[in-house]
């Protein structure tokens, strides 16, 4: 017998439960596939996250995390608390993304993924499951993290983490982040929890294998000069946990039907703090991309691909340029092997994007939901584009560009949107008749595939 469903979910880490629960809130019958098994262990949560659990109504996904708590940073040779994030215990929150994703209205199968035996664009998938069922999917979300298979795979500079639960009792709740010759060190206190402790190295930067090579390892970088023997005696409860941590573009192409998302379309290194972010923003921007393909079968296929390639490369790339500019902060380890293989990698460009003019370009943006093809609108203020403007797309703001053929005036009595419209062209030079020093710009149109 074969189970026959709109979508299947490979993954039940946070980027696949937070999307199978938002496709069953849409409509689509969903199956999500895994073995809900998660090691007890903290991350930290950032406020954007925290800010997206509250809109999205997943408050008990957000009570398995601390209210915001301090983060100390001894890094560059400075140490300061200037910045904080929350201690989230991963297998609760995990669990209740799971949760809510079932009372949405998702199937959920404790098993994994054995095998995609039939992949068609057109027809989807037939996957075989590790329990011996067969499912029938139109699609297939990929969120199996860095074990998902890929045809190719852009890599950085490679990072092993090594963490687990220290003997005795948490210190004041809070983070401790140090940067040492042999990589960097992540220390979070939970008096309820305990001292999770993670240090990340190069990922080649292990002698032997299982349990005897992780503890020799963590021993010998909790020994260096740097600490002071603060963490000399630490021992820990359980078994430590290694796990591959370096920024990986995995698919930088979408193969469909399979859309990859969170780890399995582009692995953060954890340095930038962003990988439950990344998780949840990749989790919602592929389902305007699931609907649309329904919906509109070749239309969406072709608005799918370019907005996945659009968005995973770009992230890809600026997690690549902000971690090499964080790791060049700290110039007095730049010597060592650990941070000088991070400082000269990708390359020298810049982190974010800048542009020196005001144009127009076309480009797949979400629209109620769905992919459409809009004119963004990029000027020196906004490089990353704009596509809507108090709510209107921004095409429709044209004929009131001072550059415009047929240029025209704004209304005496505008709508409310229009009138905030108005005001933030004005501020960027852009309304007829706008006397900004910034209204030189000439606005160009330029159209990209």
């Amino acid at each position: 017998m074969v189970t026959c469903i709109d979508v299947a979910v490979a993954g039940g880490g946070p980027a696949g439960a937070f999307t199978a629960r938002e496709l069953a809130r849409a409509g689509l019958s969903v199956l999500l596939i895994d073995l809900a098994t998660c090691r007890p262990r903290l991350e930290g949560l950032g406020e954007r996250v925290a800010q997206l659990l509250v809109a999205k109504g997943l408050d008990e996904a957000l009570a398995a995390a601390s209210q915001p708590l301090p983060r100390h940073v001894t890094w560059a040779g400075l140490a300061g608390t200037a910045n904080g994030e929350r201690l989230v215990r991963r297998h609760i929150f995990d669990d209740a993304l799971r949760r809510a994703a079932f009372e949405a209205g998702a199937q959920t199968r404790q098993a994994r993924l054995g095998r995609i035996l039939k992949t068609d664009a057109q027809q989807g998938v037939l996957l075989k499951l590790s329990t011996g069922e067969e499912v029938s999917a139109r699609l297939l979300i990929d969120a199996r993290g860095r074990q998902a298979t890929s045809a190719q795979r852009l890599k950085g500079p490679q990072t092993l983490a090594i963490a687990g639960l220290t003997q005795g009792t948490a210190g004041v709740a809070g983070t401790h982040v140090e940067a040492t010759p042999q990589g960097w060190l992540w220390v979070a206190e939970d008096p309820d929890f305990g001292r999770w402790l993670q240090i990340s190295i190069g990922a080649d930067d292990l002698v032997g294998s299982g349990q005897a090579a992780l503890q020799d390892r963590m021993g010998r970088f909790l020994a260096q000069e740097q600490l002071a023997g603060r963490f000399s005696d630490q021992t820990f409860q359980e078994p430590l946990i290694a796990r591959a941590a370096g920024l990986v573009l995995s698919a930088p192409q979408l193969q469909l039907p399979v859309i990859p998302v969170g780890d399995a379309a582009v692995a953060i290194d954890p340095l930038s703090g962003h990988g439950l972010f990344w998780a949840l923003s990749s989790a919602l921007s592929a389902v305007p991309s699931v609907l649309t393909i329904l919906e509109t079968p070749e239309e969406g296929q072709r608005l799918a691909a370019r907005f996945y390639r659009d968005r995973v490369v770009e992230t890809f790339w600026r997690q690549a340029r902000t971690g090499r500019d964080f790791y060049r902060l700290e110039t007095g380890l730049s010597s060592n092997p650990f941070w000088a293989e991070r400082v000269c990698w990708p390359d020298d460009a810049p982190s974010h994007p800048s542009v020196s003019e005001t144009f127009l370009q076309q480009r797949v943006v979400v629209d109620n939901n769905r992919l459409v093809e809009r004119e963004v609108l990029l000027t020196p203020q906004d490089p990353s584009g704009v596509a809507y403007i108090a709510g209107i797309p921004v095409g429709d703001l044209k004929p009131f560009f001072p550059s415009s053929a047929m240029a025209q005036p704004p209304p005496c009595a505008p709508s409310p949107a229009l009138k905030a419209a108005f005001g933030w062209l004005e501020s960027r030079g852009l309304l007829h008749g706008s006397l900004s020093r910034t209204q030189k710009h000439q606005t160009k149109t330029r159209e990209t595939a």
